[in-house]
C-alpha cells in the first residue's frame, strides 16, 4: 500500500501545479512520484478538487500572458528548457519544449542576429528555424512581435548608419553581433524591404497595389485628354 503523501510534499505540489498548470511537473519539482499524486486524488476528494482547481486557474492566468516564456524560476526543469504551451483551444499550461519549437534562447538568438543585420533569413536560420515558423511564432505571440518590431528597426538603423559611412567596419551602433560584410546594393536592398514598417513609407514589399476602378481614374483620364487638346488647338 502506498504511503500517506506528507504534508509537506502535498504543499509543494499543490504551489508549483498551481504555477505551471501541469500535473507531472509539479510532481517532479515536489520529489513525488506521478502514480503518488493519481492516488492521493483518487482516495481524497478534496485533494482532486483542489488539483482541478489549481489546473483551471494556471490555464486562465497563462493563457492571458502574451509570450510563450514561462514566469521567473521556471526556465528550465532538469537541465530542460520550458515554455507556455498550449493554443488553439487546448489546455495552457507550462511544459517542456518540444522539437523545434521556439524557446526563450531561441527567440533571444533570432532577435540579436535581426538586430545586427536586419535581416530576417539570417535571424531565423541563425536560430535553427523556418520562414513559416519564425512568421507564425510572431503572429501567435504579441510579445515576440514587439520585439520582432525593436529589432527590425535597430537593425534598420545600423545599415542605414553604415551604408551612410560606406559600410566602415567600426560603425558608431555597434551591433553585439558583428554585421556581416554586404555591397552597398545589398545594404539598399535591406533598407528598401524595411521602409515600410520602420519609416512607414512606401508599400510592403510582396504586396501589388489595388486595382483602381474607372470612376477613380476618370479625373486623370480627363486632365490628359484637356493638355492633348490644349496641345492640338495651339498647333
Amino acid at each position: 500500500m502506498t504511503a500517506k503523501m506528507s504534508d509537506k510534499r502535498r504543499a509543494a505540489f499543490l504551489k508549483a501545479l498551481e504555477a505551471t498548470g501541469n500535473q507531472t511537473l509539479a510532481a517532479e519539482r515536489a520529489c513525488v512520484s506521478r502514480s503518488w499524486v493519481c492516488q492521493e486524488r483518487v482516495r481524497n476528494p478534496e485533494f482532486d478538487a483542489e488539483c482541478r482547481k489549481l489546473v483551471v486557474s494556471a490555464d486562465e492566468r497563462l493563457r492571458s500572458t502574451e509570450g510563450n516564456r514561462p514566469p521567473q524560476g521556471w526556465g528550465h526543469l532538469d537541465g530542460v528548457e520550458l515554455v507556455v504551451r498550449g493554443t488553439n483551444g487546448r489546455r495552457v499550461q507550462i511544459a517542456r519544449t518540444r522539437a523545434g519549437q521556439w524557446t526563450a534562447a531561441g527567440e533571444d538568438r533570432f532577435l540579436e542576429v535581426f538586430a545586427a543585420t536586419c535581416n530576417a533569413r539570417a535571424a531565423y536560420e541563425a536560430a535553427g528555424k523556418s520562414k513559416g515558423s519564425a512568421y507564425t511564432h510572431r503572429r501567435r505571440w504579441p510579445a515576440f512581435a514587439r520585439r520582432w518590431a525593436a529589432a527590425e528597426e535597430t537593425g534598420y538603423a545600423r545599415v542605414e548608419m553604415a551604408l551612410l559611412e560606406n559600410l566602415l567596419s567600426t560603425p558608431e551602433l555597434p551591433p553585439e553581433c558583428p554585421m556581416p560584410p554586404m555591397s552597398v546594393d545589398q545594404a539598399l536592398q535591406l533598407l528598401r524591404l524595411h521602409q515600410s514598417q520602420v519609416r512607414s513609407a512606401g508599400r510592403a514589399p510582396g504586396r501589388r497595389p489595388r486595382t483602381r476602378t474607372f470612376e477613380e481614374l476618370r479625373p486623370a483620364i480627363v486632365r490628359k485628354l484637356e493638355i492633348v487638346l490644349r496641345a492640338r488647338k495651339r498647333g
